[in-house]
Formats: C-alpha cells, structure tokens, sequence
C-alpha cells in the first residue's frame, strides 16, 4: 500500500500569479472542488496529485514532527498562495491507495500553527484550507 496527496485550488485564481507562486515548488495544485477532488480520489485517479512522485509514501504530512524541510517548504508556498489574486481556498488530502475520504475539516489559514497543522493531519480526511483575508 501507498500514500498519495491529493488537492486543488478553487477556480477563478489569477493563472500568471499563481504560476508564479508555484513556480519551483513541490506541490502543484490544478483547479477543482471538493467533489472532483473526491471522485479523484475513490478512482484511483491521477488528475488531482499534487505531486509528481511515484507515491508519497515519504511525505512529512501527517507525520507528527513538524521538525521537516518539506513542511516548511508547503507552509511558505501557502504562504505565497495566499497572495494569489482570486484564490479563496485549497485541498489538501492523505489517502491510503483505495481509501477514499472519510471526513472533511475546514480551517483558515489564520487560525492555524500551520507546521503543526500539517503534521498532524489525519489520513482520509479532506481539508479546506481557506486562504481568502479576514477582516476583524
């Protein structure tokens, strides 16, 4: 068995900021929302990894130790797509091959440790990271 990432970005974002953005980054996420993500994933499908890897058996997500190169590297880049003109939110999820979400959590990339966070992340669950600015 293997872990795969599965994500995506709401449409309507800026293509050249986000380009930009995602330029020399690890993870790539296409446009989608929260069904297709899903159908993506109950198929065994390839159109929403959001990486290139063979699988992501090694990825720091969901690990426990926020100690890791790769985390820091995800918290910058949603740092910097944060500040993408048009993005609202993005996907993220951990699935064991053939294991389809099982729950859905939603939290703002405000409110969060965000190392912590995706440390802790809990495989076959899908998460909505809303990016959009709060006003308080």
């Amino acid at each position: 068995m293997c872990y795969f990432l599965y994500g995506a970005v709401n449409n309507g974002i800026n293509d050249d900021d986000y380009k930009k953005a995602t330029k020399d980054a690890e993870y790539h996420f296409n446009c989608g929302d929260i069904n297709s993500v899903n159908n993506c994933v109950e198929n065994c499908g390839t159109g929403y990894r959001i990486t290139l890897n063979h699988c992501d058996c090694d990825t720091a997500i969901g690990q426990k130790n926020t100690n890791k190169n790769q985390l820091k590297n995800l918290e910058e880049l949603l740092l910097y797509i944060k500040k993408v003109r048009g993005i609202k939110h993005i996907l993220i999820s951990k699935n064991w091959w053939k294991e389809t979400n099982n729950k859905q959590e939603t939290v703002h990339i405000d409110d969060i440790d965000i190392l912590s966070f995706l440390a802790n992340m809990e495989d076959n669950c899908l998460y909505k990271i809303e990016l959009y600015k709060k006003y308080y």
